[in-house]
């Protein structure tokens, strides 16, 4: 996308601001906005791993009923822009830029006559709403960034409904330092006497949901996993409870579990009143995209790019290659931010790997390539560190292994993407 300078100066100034836990500022500032989250039909997504892909598919079943949608999400992983879409169509820089421009506006009002300044995220989320609102969205889909209590996102007196995808370990600096911890702070979003699914989670995060919603009088619904009837796996197809022949496109054997949560959002979103057919629910969650989630690049060579960075999610990618890649042999391509648990990751996944090469993620919080080779060689397992995302490609095709497969950051999917398709010919 390209700022304009008014847009990048002021996205500059604040992004310097850092971040701070809470929700006073985004308060403010919503209020300076007339409050238009309010106006909104929001479901409201959290979790650790699988949120993205469980919107993605909620989005395109609700526009194949025939609503407008809108969906924010973050990180940005292709394109900044791809963070606001309505019905699958990305913000053009023309509207965003004019949203920003308020945005300063309302931002200075606030600092002036309150003395807090909101950080990026929150003037990001709240030019999301602004625009949602203005644009006459049916229903909205609201990816949480963070935790979920203090997320800016949360600056919501009512919701039609909370979503929770897999809760698991991550942020811990942030959110605490054991999973009860965290799925306290996720299960925050839950709106007293509202209405909230979830898919199955380990049980003491299961625990922790059930507790939150009894305390607030919130109806919650547990996706019922002995309610699955497998009949493929690759394409996926199934059938659960009232559905059957349900096709997800996504590949990842984790999919599987997000897709039953869309399904059991669509079984709360009618008992709400909301009309969605059959027919809406089979083919928008046929038509789902979304990239960076066990995304095949390019068949011949196969390559494909994951967007595990978490220890669940490398739990969850470890399944995927155990179910669907069993006798293939794999070059990792692999770069970490160093403040995840990427030695268990390493543990976990460098028994499938032929060779690997290290990448330095386009990050600040990048774990350098020599120092995850060093991390990989101390487990007993050979690493080339590469200075460049061109170069462990090329590396990587020559290592004659039966597959490449590039994850451990979103930081560098993106770019990984581009020179995939720019530099292999199928």
């Amino acid at each position: 996308m390209t700022f304009d300078d008014k847009t990048r100066a002021f996205m500059d100034k604040i992004a310097k601001k850092g971040s701070v836990l809470g929700l006073d500022a985004m308060c403010l500032l919503m209020q300076a906005l007339g409050d238009p989250q309010e106006q909104l039909q929001v479901i409201h997504v959290a979790g650790t791993n699988g949120k993205g892909s469980t919107c993605a598919m909620l989005q395109s079943i609700l526009c194949l009923q025939g609503y407008r949608v809108g969906l924010y999400t973050s990180p940005a992983v292709f394109c900044y822009e791809e963070r606001f879409s309505i019905d699958g169509a990305y913000i053009d820089a023309a509207t965003f830029n004019a949203y920003m421009h308020r945005m300063e506006d309302a931002w200075q009002e606030v600092e002036r006559q309150h003395g807090v300044c909101a950080t990026i995220f929150e003037v990001e989320t709240a030019l999301a709403y602004l625009y949602f609102y203005e644009a006459g969205c049916d229903y909205v889909i609201m990816e949480v960034g963070m935790g979920g209590a203090t997320d800016a996102s949360n600056v919501l007196n009512h919701s039609l409904c909370s979503v929770f995808a897999a809760i698991g370990r991550d942020h811990m600096q942030f959110l605490g330092p054991d999973l009860e911890s965290i799925a306290r702070i996720k299960a925050g979003i839950m709106k007293a006497g509202g209405q909230a699914v979830s898919t199955w989670q380990e049980p003491k995060a299961a625990k922790v949901l059930e507790d939150v919603a009894k305390a607030g009088k919130t109806g919650l619904t547990f996706c019922d996993e002995s309610k699955v009837k497998i009949k493929q796996r690759k394409p996926l197809c199934y059938d659960y409870k009232e559905f059957s022949d349900i096709e997800v496109p996504l590949e990842g054997s984790y999919q599987l579990q997000n897709s039953v949560l869309v399904l059991e959002t669509i079984r709360t979103l009618r008992k709400l009143g909301v009309f969605i057919s059959d027919a809406a629910v089979k083919e928008g969650m046929q038509k789902t995209v979304w990239q960076g989630r066990m995304e095949c690049l390019c068949k011949e060579p196969l390559i494909y790019m994951d967007g595990a960075h978490n220890l669940p999610a490398a739990k969850r990618l470890w399944e995927t290659l155990e179910s669907d890649f069993t006798n293939k042999s794999i070059t990792y391509i692999m770069g970490v931010l160093a403040d995840k648990e990427y030695e268990e990751m390493l543990a976990l996944l460098l028994p499938r790997a032929g060779h690997i090469y290290t990448v330095t993620p386009d990050n600040a919080r990048a774990l350098p390539a020599e120092k995850l080779q060093k991390t990989i060689e101390n487990l007993s397992y050979a690493a080339l560190a590469c200075p460049s995302l061109e170069d462990a490609l090329y590396q990587a095709l020559q290592a004659g292994d039966d597959m490449i497969l590039a994850f451990g950051s979103l930081s560098y999917l993106g770019d990984f993407k581009k020179i995939v398709k720019a530099s292999v010919k199928e």
